[in-house]
């Protein structure tokens, strides 16, 4: 009976092993074709550690290249909701492209260079993606992390 134990016991590990081995190997090719962007450095005068002030305000329909900046949601968020709005600016007349792990969604900026998208997106982290396209081809991108979550904090 003990030596049945052990071999029980010794046959589970393997198979455990086995499968979260197999897990992680494909989680982490999943991982690695997924891009990542690091967040630029905030430039700072010289000499005086001040941070350089900059400007959110998107770029003219003639002006090149293409900016997008978005409003909500912010990077790293957490939220209780498949279901968000993406809201953002960039130039006027601007074709924007939303890229979620469950879909893509298309907008369309307004006069003032203003969008915003509902999309949807599955539990866990999502890498979301979004182009904007202006009238002149410029062509800009920007990523950010959503985590959807039901757990309670």
């Amino acid at each position: 009976m003990f030596k049945e134990l052990i071999l029980a016991i010794a046959l589970g590990a393997l198979l455990g092993f086995g499968i979260t081995g197999g897990y992680l190997a494909v989680k982490k090719n999943q991982l690695s074709t997924t891009p990542i962007t690091a967040a630029s450095p905030t430039p700072v005068l010289p000499g005086s550690g001040t941070p350089v002030p900059t400007s959110s305000t998107p770029a003219d329909a003639n002006s090149s290249p293409n900016q997008i900046h978005l409003d909500s949601p912010e990077n790293e968020s957490i939220i209780s909701s498949s279901q968000i709005t993406i809201k953002g600016t960039t130039n006027p007349g601007s074709s924007v492209i939303i890229s979620t792990p469950v879909d893509t969604y298309y907008a369309t900026a307004d006069n003032s260079g203003n969008f915003t998208s509902n999309v949807e997106i599955e539990n866990g982290i999502n890498l979301i993606q979004v182009d904007s396209i202006d009238l002149n081809d410029n062509q800009a991108t920007t990523q950010i992390n959503i985590t959807y979550s039901t757990a309670k904090f």
